[in-house]
């Protein structure tokens, strides 16, 4: 199984309207993808958001993020956001992690 997690900051509130729009689209590219097991979006705060995907393994997962709208959104998430950070993992026990895990594993992997 593939783990992916990502978290991502907005530069403000006007960047709401953008971000909710592309990530619409890319949940709507997320529910036909091929091996996905598992999805989950959190915020931290109006500004901060987490995904959490989980794969059967890591060439679905590149297969969503490298097309269609999904690839849209990396793109322009680079003009919406001041912080992008991303971390996966394989997780031999088959066990989808919980968002505490998530989170650190995302923090330990940069330092904080």
């Amino acid at each position: 199984m593939f783990i992916s997690v990502t978290r991502l900051h907005l530069r403000g509130k006007r960047m709401l309207p953008l971000f909710f729009l592309h990530t619409f689209q890319s949940n709507q590219q997320l529910k036909k993808s091929e091996g996905l097991i598992h999805s989950s979006v959190r915020n931290e705060n109006l500004l901060t958001y987490w995904t959490l995907t989980v794969w059967e393994n890591k060439e679905f997962m590149k297969k969503y993020r490298n097309n269609g709208n999904h690839l849209k959104a990396m793109k322009i998430s680079r003009n919406i956001a001041d912080e992008l950070e991303k971390i996966n993992w394989e997780n031999e026990n088959e066990k989808i992690p919980n968002w505490k895990e998530c989170m650190e594993q995302l923090h330990q992997h940069y330092g904080r």
